[in-house]
C-alpha cells in the first residue's frame, strides 16, 4: 500500500519554503540517552525558535544560506519508508522527534507524525516519546490512547512569560495552550512530562513559580531540564532576541551566562528542583546540566 503522496515540488508563500523530498531512510539510530531511534518526518522547523541546536542541519540539508524556521523539507515518502524499516528493526524506544517538532503547523496538512504513529502502533517491540511544543498533538488523541503504557508525550517550555515566547519562540503554541494540553492528555490516561529547556538566563526565570504549579495542576509528574547549547551562529541570534526582549539588558553579561554560567545554571536548576517538589508532590525532576 503506497502511503504518500505524489511530489509536488516547492511551495512557498511569504514566509516559509517548502519543498517535498523524498528520504532514503525514516527510523534512524541515535546516541541520545534512553533512546534507540528517532524518527524526524521533516527538516527544518517553523516555530522558529531562535535558540534550537537543530539550526546545524541547514548545513547537510541544502540551507546553509537560509534562517532557520524559513524553510521545512517535507519527507514525503517517510511513512513508505517507516512501514518496511520497522519490521526488520530489533525493538527499542523511538524519540518523535530529535531535530524537528512533530507537530509543527505543517503537519496538520501531512500527517506524517500521526502515520508514524499509526505504524509503531503495529510492533509492540517499540515505545514511543513524543516531544513538541504544539497542541497539534491532541488530534492524535485516539492513537495515543491506542498505544497506552508504550508512548509518552513531553512538552518542552522555555519560559512561561508569554512576551519571551512570543520573542524566542514565535511560531510554537503558546505555553498557557501546551499547560492546557497536558492536563487533557493526563485526563486520558497518556503519561506526561515537561522538559524545561534550554534554559535561558533570566528568561526561564519568568513566572517560573507559578508556571510550574500549573503544570503540576495539570497532572504532570515529570520534570527535566537542560541548559543552553553554545554555538557560534545560535547565540548571535538568540542575543539579538535577548536584546528585543528587553532593550537596556546587559548583553555581555548575559553572553558570558550562556558560554560561562555553569554556577548559573547549577543554582537555578537547584530552585526548579525545590519548586517543584513544593508544587508537585510525588514527582520526579531529572537534570542533564
Amino acid at each position: 500500500m503506497t502511503l504518500h503522496k505524489k511530489p509536488m515540488g516547492p511551495l512557498r508563500n511569504s514566509r516559509l519554503k517548502i519543498t517535498e523530498k523524498l528520504c532514503k531512510t525514516a527510523l534512524s539510530k541515535t546516541g541520545v540517552p534512553s533512546f534507540d531511534y528517532t524518527i524526524n518526518p521533516y527538516t527544518g522547523c517553523q516555530n522558529s525558535c531562535v535558540y534550537c541546536y537543530a539550526n546545524f542541519m541547514r548545513r547537510f540539508s541544502g540551507h546553509f544560506r537560509d534562517a532557520w524556521g524559513s524553510f521545512v523539507d517535507v519527507k514525503l515518502n517517510l511513512l513508505d519508508v517507516l512501514g518496511k524499516e520497522l519490521p526488520r528493526k530489533p525493538g527499542g524506544r523511538i524519540w518523535l522527534s530529535s531535530v524537528c517538532d512533530p507537530y509543527q503547523p505543517l503537519e496538520k496538512k501531512y500527517e506524517l507524525s500521526r502515520g508514524a504513529i499509526e505504524l509503531v502502533s503495529r510492533y509492540g517491540k517499540f515505545s514511543l516519546s513524543i516531544l513538541t511544543k504544539n497542541t497539534l498533538v491532541l488530534r492524535d488523541l485516539d492513537l495515543l490512547e491506542h498505544m497506552g503504557d508504550r508512548v509518552d508525550v513531553g512538552f518542552t517550555i522555555t519560559t512561561f512569560g508569554s512576551e519571551a515566547q512570543s520573542i524566542f519562540e514565535p511560531h510554537a503554541s503558546p505555553v498557557r495552550e501546551r499547560i492546557k494540553a497536558l492536563r487533557v492528555l493526563n485526563e486520558e490516561g497518556i503519561d506526561t512530562w515537561v522538559f524545561i529547556a534550554p534554559i535561558l538566563p533570566y528568561v526561564t526565570e519568568e513566572d517560573l513559580e507559578h508556571g510550574l504549579r500549573r503544570v503540576a495542576e495539570a497532572g504532570v509528574k515529570r520534570l527535566m531540564t537542560d541548559r543552553y547549547n553554545a554555538r557560534g551562529m545560535i547565540i548571535r541570534q538568540t542575543l539579538q532576541a535577548y536584546k528585543r526582549w528587553r532593550p537596556n539588558i546587559d548583553l555581555q553579561g548575559v553572553r558570558e551566562l550562556l558560554w560561562h554560567g555553569d554556577k548559573y545554571y547549577r543554582q537555578l536548576d537547584d530552585r526548579i528542583t525545590l519548586l517543584w517538589q513544593e508544587v508537585a508532590t510525588g514527582s520526579t525532576h531529572e537534570a542533564f546540566l
